[in-house]
């Protein structure tokens, strides 16, 4: 039976749940950590179970003068498996900024906290306040003359999730420190600055920094190579936070033929150990690598060229943009005129996952079920 559940699809966790509460026998298979360990062995990469993403809403009240519009954003979780966890209900107020390692990372501008950290799977929350150093520049704010708060749209900032678990290969990587890689761009002052929080000490790092002139892209996709986080700036320009260090850099993409003027070259992540980046032009899907810490403008490569008109229907050729990146199972996400698909890159599949034609930025969920199968006391 062990041999016969280690091939159930990991991105079937219904399937893993009901087999497990067939009989008590089965129970203590799945329960057992070696088996456990064995099914992500077997597997490999955590499968994706879904994705995250923020929408905008306007909410209006009274009437005539007296009419008043509030804007706020709503986070939701969408399912690409058999998994919704109680943790991804639609919420209010909390705008999603990362996802990765098991981990969610919120902003909650309505709460007494800057940032929540979620786990999906174990339903455990972090909540962390950022250092007074920083409270002003992500809140936008400054004081003007009668030092009332203002608000201050020339600071842009994006931050970042990553498991720092000791040898940890993020197939499991529950209950293990975090940290939170926070960078922005200060358009008046022409500096980026950069901090880190972490989840054992619980403090925030001296704020660094470095002269920049171009602004932070706050919905930009972030790639993480071991203690190494890439933000995306405008005027593509990528700047490298190399935690361990506490250092800045910035580097320039190589310009590449015409036919690109026009087109956004965007990060979209990391695949097979390279900082990945991507666009859509016509029905083609442009795709290209980059060595981490580019030294020479030899380290770009043009990657590969997908004709898109076979995988899609044609209403979906239309509008198209490169919206989020699933590392691990190699699937780009499409934002088209007929919904959101996602494009494997190895088998060169496509599917539609939502029907929503205007998303902006989607933040896949990457994670294995297993933890959820020890929840009792016999299983501990």
């Amino acid at each position: 039976m062990s041999e016969i559940f280690l091939r159930i699809p990991a991105d079937d966790p219904k399937s893993l749940v009901l087999a497990a509460a067939v009989c008590t026998a089965w129970r203590r298979i799945f329960c057992d950590l070696s088996f456990t360990r064995q099914y992500r062995k077997f597997h490999g990469a955590p499968p994706m179970l879904g994705f995250l993403r923020n929408t905008y809403h306007e909410r209006t009240w009274g009437t005539g003068r007296n009419k008043q519009y509030e804007g706020y954003v709503v986070s939701s979780f969408v399912s690409t498996a058999s998994f919704r966890s109680p943790a991804c209900h639609e919420r209010r107020h909390r705008r999603v900024l990362d996802s990765r390692h098991g981990l969610v990372l919120f902003q909650t501008p309505k709460r007494g906290e800057e940032f929540v950290v979620c786990d999906l799977i174990t339903y455990d929350r972090w909540r962390i306040n950022v250092s007074p150093e920083l409270s002003g520049l992500i809140w936008n704010y400054e004081l003007d003359e009668d030092d009332d708060d203002v608000e201050n749209e020339m600071v842009t900032w994006n931050a970042a999730v990553l498991c720092v678990k000791d040898k940890c290969d993020h197939t499991y990587c529950h209950y293990g420190p975090f940290l939170v890689a926070l960078m922005g761009s200060d358009e008046e002052q022409g500096v980026t600055f950069a901090s880190v929080y972490s989840s054992e000490t619980h403090k925030w790092s001296d704020m660094i920094s470095i002269p920049e002139q171009d602004l932070m892209q706050m919905t930009g996709h972030i790639a993480v190579m071991g203690d190494k986080v890439y933000f995306q700036c405008e005027a593509e320009t990528t700047v490298e936070y190399i935690i361990g260090k506490q250092e800045l850099s910035r580097f320039d993409l190589p310009g590449e033929d015409e036919e690109f003027d026009d087109s956004d070259v965007d990060l979209v992540g990391v695949d097979d150990g390279m900082l990945l980046f991507a666009t859509v032009l016509g029905p083609r899907l442009y795709l290209w690598s980059l060595e981490a810490c580019p030294n020479v403008a030899e380290d770009w490569s043009r990657r590969r060229d997908i004709e898109l008109g076979p995988l899609l229907p044609p209403r979906a050729l239309f509008g198209m943009s490169v919206v989020g990146f699933a590392e691990g199972v190699g699937a780009v996400f499409l934002n088209t005129e007929a919904g959101l698909y996602t494009i494997e890159l190895n088998s060169g599949r496509s599917k539609k996952v939502h029907e929503e034609k205007s998303v902006e930025k989607v933040m896949p969920y990457m994670s294995f079920y297993t933890k959820a199968w020890g929840r009792s006391p016999t299983s501990h």
